[in-house]
């Protein structure tokens, strides 16, 4: 009897669950919908592309801006479509999304295989964050020196938002200038009554949101009166041992410069390259491209040859799991390790040590430690050369490295 009635509890259990969410016949509506009330980014992440926003965000927040927003958005009821219409190649659907016995309007833009370009998911206030300079909008010094320190392999540096000043983290992964939004409110009309008491939680979108930064100065570096993303840092602070950060330091702050990472001295030195002048002298130069924001080089280990990012705020370097057989022979320390990733979710990864690796040129790194883990999220624009790692830590502190973004250089001199 106990057997027939869960029978019976789960029947109609599903079937109030297909009364409340008919299919729209769009796959990733639909898994849009599954995603919100599972509160996880796996049922949506075959449908993003790396060029997939939420809102007019830059595309490489989409994966972190999802895995919080889910939850504050979701559970909901169902998601119909009220219309659709040509979005140039694209198709716009705008929806009703049933929630709390309410329906909200969602705009959803899908490509032509059906995976998300766009993702309507933001308020309002968000909106409208550009993350580019204009010619006049950012001061940028010739040159500029700062002090820096290194925590787990994170280089962290001070700088000051409104009169504040604090810890951010330096990374060359992160396309633009983010804030904590944890340390600083949302615009009034967006913030909720908890954000009045100067905590720094947002509205009812509080994962994502925007803060307008009055005045923003790093050595010399600054803007005034500018929308400047904002995203939950408590994770990647727990990380840090439970150190305050106010924020990431991005490429839409370097990328005028050639960005030297003095790990061993302390510093980071800025400078902006004489295009008239020789090349500073170096015990290697590597050529990159640029894939959206991040260098791009070849790396060679066991024989193979690698296209991989190179990224100051990665901890360990980091290829794709579908390479750790055929490098097999070469590994050692072999081991697993717990990896979370956007949506918090914990996995078990693969990790080892690469006796030595290179770039293009004479110099040797050894002793790598990296991480193997799939990375087909990051290869799922066909317009891109494919993404088959990333180099951090373990790679750019064994020589002292600069990354000129105007040359396109990453070169190494000796400490």
């Amino acid at each position: 009897m106990r057997q027939l009635g869960i029978f019976w509890l789960l029947y109609f259990g599903l079937l109030r669950a297909g009364l409340a969410q008919q299919p729209t016949g769009v796959a990733a509506l639909d898994q849009l919908v599954v995603a919100l009330n599972s509160k996880s980014l796996a049922p949506v992440q075959p449908y993003l592309t790396p060029d997939t926003r939420v809102g007019s965000l830059p595309p490489a927040y989409t994966g972190r801006a999802l895995a919080q927003l889910l939850p504050q958005v979701g559970p909901v009821e169902g998601l119909r479509i009220v219309r659709q219409e040509p979005a140039g190649p694209n198709t716009r659907y705008m929806c009703a999304l049933a929630r709390q016995g309410a329906e909200k309007e969602l705009t959803l833009v899908l490509t032509p295989a059906g995976q998300f370009a766009e993702l309507d998911l933001l308020p309002a206030s968000t909106k409208q964050i550009g993350t580019t300079f204009g010619p006049e909008e950012l001061t940028t010094p010739p040159s500029v020196v700062a002090p820096a320190r290194v925590l787990d392999g994170l280089l962290l540096v001070e700088a000051e938002v409104d009169g504040r000043r604090g810890n951010f983290l330096l990374d060359t992964g992160a396309p633009a200038l983010v804030l904590n939004q944890r340390e600083f409110a949302a615009p009034a009309p967006e913030a909720s009554p908890a954000a009045t008491g100067g905590t720094g939680v947002n509205g009812k979108m509080a994962g994502m949101s925007h803060h307008l930064v009055q005045h923003f100065d790093w050595q010399g570096i600054s803007f005034q009166q500018k929308a400047v993303p904002t995203l939950d840092l408590t994770s990647l602070q727990q990380k840090l041992g439970g150190l305050t950060l106010l924020g990431l330091i991005g490429y839409n702050i370097l990328n005028q410069y050639a960005l030297t990472l003095d790990y061993r001295g302390g510093q980071v030195r800025l400078r902006k390259p004489d295009l008239a002048a020789a090349p500073p002298a170096a015990l290697m130069r590597v050529p990159f491209t640029l894939s959206g924001h991040l260098p791009v080089v070849a790396l060679t280990v066991g024989g193979q040859t690698f296209q991989v990012g190179v990224d100051c705020g990665a901890q360990a370097n980091l290829l794709d799991q579908q390479y750790q057989a055929g490098l097999a022979r070469v590994l050692r320390r072999a081991s697993t390790a717990q990896l979370s990733g956007a949506d918090a979710t914990a996995r078990t990864v693969a990790t080892a040590r690469l006796p030595e690796v290179r770039l293009a040129g004479p110099l040797v790194f050894r002793k790598q430690a990296t991480v193997f883990a799939d990375m087909a999220h990051l290869n799922q624009n066909p317009n891109r050369a494919p993404l088959q790692g990333l180099v951090g830590y373990p790679l750019l502190s064994q020589y002292c490295p600069t990354i000129d973004y105007v040359n396109k250089e990453l070169y190494f001199n000796a400490w």
